[in-house]
């Protein structure tokens, strides 16, 4: 009696059973499904995507990283900046950024004053960056911060000063229009920071400035330069007849000089003395 009973409950629970596993599987491969549906985003290469504008900062100087080769949507979420070795090293600056990038950019920037998460400008050395995304997980790239040491520049490779600093004539009347030619022939960029003209007198006093102008300007290997000026000192008057020597002062080669003479037509003391710093019978030349 109590078997055939059994049978009856075993006939009636095993396909209820049976229905309720087939109803997990089918479940579980809907979700599956569901998961494979939502695919994640594609991923540029972890460490050839996200690079520094530069391998080398100088202190201070603004480092900028770049995350680039994206193609979908993402959320750009934090950024770690650590020291790689020494007694500092470890994390030294945190951002938590949170912010989205559309899918039609294809690359993100940032950029950091090298100041750290106290307030500090971070000491040199070598460091890694790390920035944090919600869907194709941690860049990482590498740069250094070290005190750039100014090239040597050889000034003189082309045979002197002369060959870099000259200009077109070695005498001009009073009034004419003196041309200033530079050209680097040197292996580095040369930095113009001032040129000023000086009046020569050795003999009868100190070189009087009569002219000055701050420059700015850099000049790669290979080019040249020119400058022109019209004689007028910096009151805006003519220059009096004389030896003249122009300077320009660079940020590493020094000063950079060449010489010429302003005369008035027919004067005859052009050719002895006069302007010179030499000395004639005990006294200066005087043929203005």
């Amino acid at each position: 009696m109590f078997i055939g009973n059994w049978k009856k409950f075993a006939l009636f629970v095993f396909p209820l059973v049976f229905l309720f596993v087939f109803s997990l599987g089918a479940f579980g491969i809907q979700d599956e499904e569901c998961y494979l549906y939502q695919e994640k985003p594609e991923c540029p290469a972890r460490y050839s995507s996200f690079n520094p504008s530069q391998d080398t900062y100088s202190p201070g100087e603004t480092v900028k990283l770049t995350l680039s080769g994206l193609t979908e949507e993402y959320l750009i979420e934090e950024i770690k900046v650590e020291k790689l070795i020494g007694r500092d090293k470890g994390v030294v600056y945190t951002e938590v950024i949170n912010q989205p990038v559309p899918v039609e950019t294809t690359e993100w920037t940032w950029t950091w004053n090298q100041i750290g998460s106290h307030g500090e400008q971070v000491a040199t050395g070598r460091y890694f960056a790390l920035v944090e995304t919600d869907c194709c997980g941690i860049f990482r790239t590498n740069f250094k911060v070290l005190r750039q040491v100014r090239p040597v520049c050889p000034c003189n490779c082309c045979g002197g000063w002369s060959m870099d600093l000259d200009t077109g004539c070695s005498r001009y009347e009073t009034g004419e229009e003196v041309i200033v030619n530079f050209s680097n022939c040197s292996g580095c960029d040369i930095i113009f920071k001032r040129i000023y003209i000086e009046r020569r007198d050795r003999c009868c006093g100190e070189d009087e400035v009569v002219y000055s102008q701050e420059f700015g300007d850099g000049f790669e290997p290979g080019k040249g330069w020119s400058w022109s000026w019209n004689q007028r000192n910096i009151s805006g008057n003519f220059v009096e007849p004389g030896r003249y020597t122009v300077k320009v002062e660079t940020d590493c080669c020094g000063t950079l000089k060449t010489g010429f003479t302003v005369y008035e037509t027919g004067d005859r003391c052009q050719t002895s003395c006069c302007g010179a710093g030499f000395m004639f019978f005990g006294s200066c030349c005087n043929c203005n």
